[in-house]
């Protein structure tokens, strides 16, 4: 069987999809990441073979001018006029797929092209969430933005999608759909590589605490979201982890001696270790914490980051901070809340049962291969 996986060229979107893609070929079958710019090399990083859709791009800064465009009211992201890059993508797929024949097109909810591609040439495709947020309307609405590219491929409208694949926990999904045939599946978080380093191990006597605001977040609104910590934070007996990318701490002040300030981090791994996790929302840092079972302070501002801070909250896995923002008590009383660490345990040991990639995409295949429905 031939896989092909549209990959969005931007970490959130891209990442989620990278442990199924793995599972499809841990069981045998031949697997191509289709990303743009260097997410096609990060694609490759997971020891997959990629190809470069849009070779050149550079999808992280002219979605910060988007979003420039969107603060400005030029445009909004939810009305169609944005593709997430698969109107860049279009062209140079449709001549690879008309190629390499995949038998199936597995494709994130901002990954649009992928169902033009699979209406194009008869093709399944198999749409897997990456967060809580997305719905048929606002997939509908991305999918306006390629208008263009359905005429000039000669496509009249996307297909009807085979299945869905839901990576929630059951007890916090709220997926909606119109009548796909829904296949649970576990998270299981991927965010690249390392070699263990000997501050990884913690210390039993003190909690821990990791920070972060993901890739794009701090790109296009700063830091000021986590000023507590540049300030205050010496105030929390803790040993805190900010993980803040180089190129984004020029408003980065003198940090009290309890903080540590890293680069990059394998996150799954690394929130093992951990007490709670403070951060900006993305679908990735919620469902990696869930997985882990670490409670968490999410601030859910823009984008799809309000729906998953909600259902973080209303799970009782932990908060959402009020107008007044981070403050050293609401920290510590964060931290020494066990209903949020039994909660979190709770959903941990329910994603655990969850069928694994692996399993879901063996499922697929046999289905594909025997010509039966996906159900």
């Amino acid at each position: 069987m031939r896989i092909l996986f549209i990959g969005p060229p931007l970490y959130g979107l891209l990442y989620p999809i990278l442990s199924f893609a793995q599972g499809f070929r841990a069981n045998g079958d031949e697997v191509l990441i289709a990303s743009g710019g260097k997410f096609a090399l990060k694609a490759a990083e997971a020891g997959l073979v990629a190809f470069d859709a849009a070779p050149g791009l550079n999808s992280e800064a002219e979605y910060c001018r988007q979003e420039e465009r969107r603060k400005k009211g030029i445009i909004c992201t939810n009305s169609g006029n944005f593709s997430f890059f698969s109107d860049e993508m279009t062209d140079r797929l449709v001549e690879l797929t008309a190629e390499w024949k995949p038998d199936l097109i597995v494709y994130p909810p901002l990954g649009l092209v992928g169902p033009l591609l699979g209406a194009k040439f008869a093709i399944p495709v198999v749409m897997q969430t990456v967060g809580f947020a997305h719905t048929p309307w606002h997939i509908k609405g991305v999918t306006r933005s390629l208008e263009n590219a359905y005429a000039r491929h000669g496509v009249v409208a996307p297909p009807r999608d085979a299945a869905w694949i839901d990576i929630t926990p059951p007890s916090m999904s709220i997926l909606e759909n119109e009548g796909e045939p829904i296949i649970p599946m576990q998270y299981v978080p991927y965010n690249g590589g390392a070699v263990w380093e000997t501050w990884w191990e913690r210390s039993p006597k003190r909690k821990r605490l990791l920070v972060s605001l993901g890739t794009v977040k701090p790109m296009t609104d700063g830091l000021d979201l986590i000023s507590w910590v540049m300030d205050s934070a010496q105030e929390v007996d803790a040993e805190i982890i900010l993980q803040l990318a180089p190129n984004v701490r020029a408003d980065l002040g003198r940090l009290p001696e309890n903080v540590r300030l890293v680069d990059w981090i394998p996150m799954g791994v690394f929130l093992n270790g951990a007490d709670g996790f403070i951060h900006h929302g993305g679908a990735g840092n919620t469902l990696t914490s869930l997985h882990c079972g670490i409670p968490q302070i999410v601030f859910g501002l823009g984008a799809d980051r309000p729906v998953n801070a909600r259902v973080v909250a209303d799970r009782g896995c932990g908060i959402i901070p009020g107008d007044a923002g981070l403050t050293s008590d609401l920290v510590s009383a964060f931290l020494n809340n066990n209903e949020f660490r039994q909660a979190s345990a709770q959903v941990a040991a329910e994603m655990a049962q969850q069928p694994s990639p692996a399993e879901v995409a063996q499922y697929l295949s046999n289905k594909l291969k025997h010509g039966s429905a996906i159900v």
